[in-house]
């Protein structure tokens, strides 16, 4: 049987829901059909090597989490799923939002605290004066005293993903694993495209593999003085899998981030057009 199927997510229609059904579709073929799981041979370029390819091949553009970590390790032979920088989808399991909710309650009891909730519980808050104590903390900006200085919050997210990680017991048993967290991750092979503002050490994989260094855009903005200065725009990529990448264990969440704008189609074109020109260049 010569069939061969690639099931693609095509960037110029960059769609999560796509990217899903298109591994699992790939999964379920597989499953239905036992004669697809053996691989097609065909002849390289010089008609002398023999190539061995699987017969069908997930594309997956920015996928939800969305097989357990024994079926997304299973498939990374056929699924390859790729993910550019702080995008919010590949981000979004249940686990990641339980901690998210968990943060965002140690922020309202601070706010308690310190009289800024205006939707507060407590009896006789006046939610005017709580309205304009919040804005007025606002309006502080950078110069401002921290609610929560940044060594507090770290301790609060180590304890939120502790706690989510061992679940609630019996009736959190479909949900929660003990050891790995959450049961759904990103499938397959994972090429994770990234700016160089993130290191691999911040992305945390202990089989990644840096596959492009870096590629440069200049970007030439007029100035005061009408001189032209370059800007540097710098990508990079390693292939790594869903269930060990730290990256995606957490919302990238804090100034500069680009959860949704990361997510658009432009933002993943951009990224591939310039990683596949310096991966030609450096050829």
């Amino acid at each position: 049987m010569s069939f061969q199927a690639h099931l693609l997510t095509e960037v110029t229609s960059l769609s999560f829901q796509g990217a899903g059904t298109a591994i699992l579709l790939a999964v379920l073929i597989r499953g239905k059909y036992p004669t697809l799981t053996k691989p097609i041979s065909s002849s390289g370029s010089n008609n002398e090597d023999i190539i061995m390819s699987e017969r069908v091949q997930a594309y997956a553009y920015a996928p939800p989490p969305t097989l357990d970590r024994s079926s997304s390790l299973a498939c990374s032979h056929y699924v390859t799923s790729i993910v550019f920088n702080s995008d919010i989808i590949p981000r979004s399991s249940l686990t990641n939002l339980d901690i998210f909710l968990t943060m965002l309650e140690a922020v309202r009891g601070r706010l308690e605290e310190a009289d800024m909730n205006p939707g507060s519980s407590k009896p006789k808050t006046n939610a005017i004066a709580s309205t304009v104590a919040l804005f007025r903390k606002l309006s502080e900006g950078i110069d401002g005293e921290l609610l929560i200085e940044p060594n507090q919050l770290q301790k609060l997210w180590k304890e939120a993903v502790e706690e989510a990680s061992i679940g609630d017991g019996e009736e959190d048993a479909c949900y929660w694993d003990a050891e790995f967290g959450h049961h759904l991750f990103v499938p397959g092979k994972l090429l994770m495209m990234y700016e160089d503002c993130s290191s691999p050490q911040q992305l945390g994989s202990a089989q990644q593999q840096q596959v492009v260094v870096s590629t440069e855009e200049e970007d030439f903005k007029e100035d005061p003085d009408h001189q032209q200065s370059k800007s540097i725009a710098s990508f990079n990529a390693m292939w790594t899998n869903g269930t060990t990448i730290s990256a995606l264990k957490r919302f990238d969440i804090g100034s500069g981030s680009g959860m949704a704008t990361d997510h658009l189609t432009t933002s993943y074109e951009r990224a591939l057009a310039l990683l596949l020109e310096q991966r030609l260049s450096a050829a």
